[in-house]
């Protein structure tokens, strides 16, 4: 995919080790994105800074600057970060590595109406691998009430109170 920072860059093609590279420079920058917002955090508390070129008053007012000059920085590279994730989308949609967001929808429109891609998901779309196991529901209420015998058969054995009719057994759906 051509970079378009540089006019002189557009017939550009990028190596896979030229993208690897590009996602390493990424993945750095998440942790300098993760440090500004600790730094922003960290400006709005009475804690010290860690940052050497902050100033090392305590003012209401270098607070205040701290935590601009740190929010400044977060945004900057979360825009820059962003955008080139995009371009990582794009080039992977390029390659057909990836569906595209377009092409999925057309796909599950007409396989909606029963076109020739019937049946074919994202494996990367999260609602399809959510809609892949529904028993966690009927797992979780059969564990529920589980526990609320436990409960009950605990109460019935410390309790001194006169026994209660206890012919009637729980039903418990086995999924």
């Amino acid at each position: 995919m051509p970079d378009s920072t540089d006019p002189g860059k557009q017939d550009q093609i990028f190596t896979s080790a030229d993208r690897i590279q590009q996602l390493n420079e990424i993945d750095k920058d998440v942790a300098k994105l993760i440090h500004s917002a600790g730094l922003a955090i960290q400006a709005l508390t009475n804690a010290k800074s860690d940052d050497p070129s902050s100033p090392a008053d305590d003012s209401l007012a270098s607070h205040k600057a701290r935590f601009q000059g740190a929010t400044s920085q977060y945004f900057a590279l979360l825009s820059s970060i962003d955008v080139r994730l995009r371009r990582q989308v794009y080039a992977l949609e390029e390659s057909s590595i990836l569906v595209s967001e377009s092409s999925a929808s057309r796909a599950r429109d007409a396989g909606s109406a029963g076109g020739p891609t019937a049946g074919t998901a994202n494996p990367l779309d999260i609602s399809w691998l959510n809609s892949r196991k529904d028993t966690v529901g009927k797992d979780k209420e059969a564990e529920l009430w589980a526990a609320a015998r436990e409960f009950a058969e605990k109460i019935g054995k410390s309790s001194p109170s006169p026994k209660l009719e206890t012919s009637h057994e729980m039903d418990v759906d086995q999924a």
